[in-house]
């Protein structure tokens, strides 16, 4: 067993205020993320399948509050709160936020290939 500080993990995504911090952990990743107030996923998702994030993630709100947007219309999570985003969702942040979430290495890995993309990078 091990501990794992966001602080050690490298930073892997970052554009202005929105920072993700990832490390694989067997056949998961685990993320740290950083996501300013007002920012929406929409557009760099835009080229993902659906337009949406393909990929499960399970997490816990540590700071703020975000939200996803999906088919099923939009779901807040506050700090505090644990969440299960299904295939299909669009993240966002209403406050300055931070979470911590776990998904599963070869989704995410597509996922973050994509947004990449979309990024220009």
């Amino acid at each position: 067993m091990h501990t794992i500080s966001a602080h050690e993990l490298p930073i892997v995504l970052q554009d202005g205020e929105f920072e993700l911090r990832m490390r694989e952990e067997g056949d998961m990743i685990v993320n740290f993320v950083k996501i300013p107030a007002g920012a929406d996923f929409a557009e760099p998702f835009a080229q993902l399948e659906g337009g949406r994030c393909q990929c499960p993630h399970y997490g816990y709100v540590l700071k703020g509050r975000i939200y996803t947007d999906s088919e099923a219309g939009r779901q807040t999570y506050d700090a505090g709160d644990v969440f299960y985003w299904a295939p299909g969702h669009v993240p966002g942040a209403i406050d300055d936020s931070e979470y911590v979430d776990f998904a599963p290495k070869a989704e995410f890995l597509e996922l973050i290939d994509g947004v990449r993309k979309a990024m220009g990078g």
